[in-house]
């Protein structure tokens, strides 16, 4: 089917969005394909095609909230790529209408009630309509699926195997995602979160999931309540062939010293705690407005590094991937190059239809271009 626009940004005015079409745009360069900014602010988006110097560029009025509106822009679409969070509210009203007028999807979600509900809902759906949906396209999750996915490449699969993903950062946020961060705290404090069980192997370790000084990192790692192990451990389910039938993953956030480590824990609790008043909730919105965040100088002192540890048969594999900020600038490229190789994979047939994690449904390309684009992952086998 043809459409007009091979590639819909929504939601390009927020603080995030506003990022990844700047990297939209300076990638016309080298990438073939035509492009429009959709959101419900006119002005807004014409401030911003303004800015961006690209006369080829179109704007599309669209309200989420509008079943009609989301469909008139769907079906002009071949690729949708979502930046309007939180994605619990309004995601699946533009994943279901990319569905229904067999538009393609990705988003920057790293929401894991969302993730669950969208695979649980629309995968079958999707599968029948011949769409590619890939939750989890920018920070969250790209590092932690595709350094699992090569780590297991090179690992025994006859063997159990255990990986673990630990994430370094010194970034900040933006108000956009601090308050999506709260609203994912609190549906998570009410249980209202639907989790999608996966069937394990009967020999698939169970290894503890606890705060611990680790050796191979030399540092204290901490669990936290993130979307990455949903994905991860989807793409285990779906790869068998790739990740070995008996696989286990845990994932942590580092601290180098002790006192780094109770520096991240208590504010992480205080939050949680609070997260479940109303007047908290209000407060952050007020305090952090979305369309805010870090100043450019601050996105560019920051980094960020990936490290998977996998081990199976007597064998030890570690992948790191690195690079800058990983919450703005290096997440509009990982979602922008994302969109880059689902394209190609539909202009030659070769894309996969359902909902489908990052690492099913990119593979090696999207690996390849992160690389060419300054993102860097190094393996060593020990």
């Amino acid at each position: 089917m043809d459409k007009k626009y091979d590639i819909v940004l929504l939601g390009a005015t927020g603080f995030t969005g506003k990022l990844i079409a700047e990297y939209l745009v300076k990638s016309r360069k080298n990438e073939n394909f035509s492009l429009a900014l959709a959101g419900r602010n006119k002005e807004a988006l014409a401030s911003l095609v303004s800015s961006l110097h690209d006369k080829d560029i179109t704007i599309e009025i669209c309200d989420i909230t509008s079943e009609t509106s989301l469909d008139e822009l769907t079906s002009k679409s071949k690729i949708v790529m979502n930046a309007a969070g939180p994605f619990t509210y309004w995601g699946k009203n533009v994943v279901d209408s990319c569905i229904q007028n067999k538009a393609h999807y990705l988003d920057i979600t790293g929401e894991p009630s969302f993730v669950s509900d969208v695979y649980l809902t629309y995968h079958e759906k999707a599968v029948e309509a011949g769409v590619c949906i890939i939750n989890c396209c920018g920070f969250d999750s790209i590092p932690a699926d595709l350094t699992s996915w090569f780590t297991a490449k090179s690992l025994p699969h006859d063997q159990p195997m255990i990986l673990d993903g630990f994430v370094r950062t010194n970034a900040q946020f933006s108000g956009g995602t601090l308050n999506t961060a709260i609203e994912m705290l609190y549906r998570e404090a009410k249980k209202s979160s639907v989790k999608f069980k996966i069937r394990k192997h009967p020999d698939t370790p169970r290894p503890k999931v606890r705060l611990h000084y680790n050796k191979d990192i030399h540092a204290w790692a901490l669990p936290m309540p993130v979307v990455d192990p949903h994905i991860v451990k989807r793409s285990i389910y779906k790869m068998p062939l790739e990740f070995g039938y008996a696989t286990a993953y845990r994932q942590f956030f580092v601290r180098s010293s002790f006192w780094k480590l109770l520096k991240t824990i208590f504010p992480v609790l205080f939050a949680l705690f609070l997260a479940r008043f109303a007047w908290f909730r209000k407060y952050m919105k007020k305090k952090f407005p979305p369309g805010t965040g870090p100043s450019e100088s601050r996105r560019k002192a920051s980094k960020f590094e990936f490290t998977c540890i996998g081990k199976s048969g007597g064998k030890k594999v570690t992948t790191v991937m690195s690079g800058g900020d990983p919450g703005y600038t290096e997440t509009s490229k990982m979602f922008s190059e994302a969109c880059f190789t689902l394209l190609h994979k539909i202009r030659t047939e070769k894309h996969k239809s359902g909902v489908c994690t990052p690492a099913e449904a990119l593979g090696q390309e999207i690996i390849d271009r992160l690389i060419k684009q300054g993102i860097k992952i190094e393996q060593t086998q020990h």
